[in-house]
């Protein structure tokens, strides 16, 4: 079939270009339903890796060019609408880990026998090094029911919530041994957290599943709201 000019209609259509392998538009230009499936999928199965931008399919695609990665990270940053999280591609050595009220509290406080210095997930990583705490949006009331968060927590203790509110080291994960106590879950791995600071003015940030790369604009925010941080982050970002 052929339209006018002597054009073939067939030989204008093109499969569409794995979702890895496109240079998507601007999100202002977003709104259609094609669109927006391709901004969703984009969301849950792309996986940047700061070499290519793949799909979870077992070959994946060929790599971008680094333009064409690069305007993919920034549409990802705007798609999951985490300004406070670094793209992927900047290597900040330090990491942020949401973790829900009460126990960001908890985490954040000064004194070893009260606070909190182990975090209990199902999951472990090999990275070590500094770790913001924040505290997620939701409270988690069943904890808030304990017996032993009960009696930790000041009376008329805020929860802060959506902010970082400390700052440590993240120096051990090992999986459930019976040993660590008294915040120890079993069935978890622990992390054994040390020299946790917390933040004189807690800094407002939106956080992200996993550990999460905090932005350079969130770091700023945080030395220039607690002075006190300001060698301890700038060591960190120069290890």
């Amino acid at each position: 079939m052929k339209r006018e000019g002597g054009t073939s209609m067939a030989s204008n259509l093109r499969a569409p270009a794995p979702i890895g392998q496109r240079v998507l538009p601007h999100p202002a230009a977003a709104g259609s339903p094609v669109e927006d499936q391709l901004y969703a999928r984009l969301r849950m199965e792309a996986t940047p890796t700061g070499e290519y931008f793949r799909t979870r399919t077992p070959a994946g695609p060929p790599p971008l060019t680094p333009e064409q990665q690069r305007r993919n990270y920034e549409l990802l940053a705007t798609v999951s609408r985490r300004p406070h999280t670094a793209p992927d591609h900047d290597r900040t050595p330090i990491r942020a880990l949401t973790i829900r009220p009460p126990y960001s509290d908890l985490i954040a406080f000064a004194d070893d026998q009260v606070a909190k210095r182990i975090e209990n997930r199902v999951w472990a990583t090999s990275w070590r090094g500094t770790l913001l705490i924040h505290a997620g949006s939701s409270i988690n009331t069943q904890a808030l029911a304990q017996p032993q968060v009960q009696a930790a927590l000041p009376a008329g203790h805020q929860l802060v919530v959506s902010a970082i509110v400390a700052i440590a080291d993240l120096v051990d994960i090992h999986a459930d041994d019976g040993a660590c106590a008294p915040w120890s879950m079993a069935g978890h791995f622990h992390w054994r957290l040390e020299r946790v600071q917390r933040l004189t003015v807690p800094v407002p940030a939106l956080g992200a599943q996993r550990l999460w790369r905090p932005a350079p604009k969130l770091l700023r925010k945080i030395t220039a709201a607690n002075p006190h941080l300001s060698g301890r982050l700038a060591r960190a970002e120069a290890a």
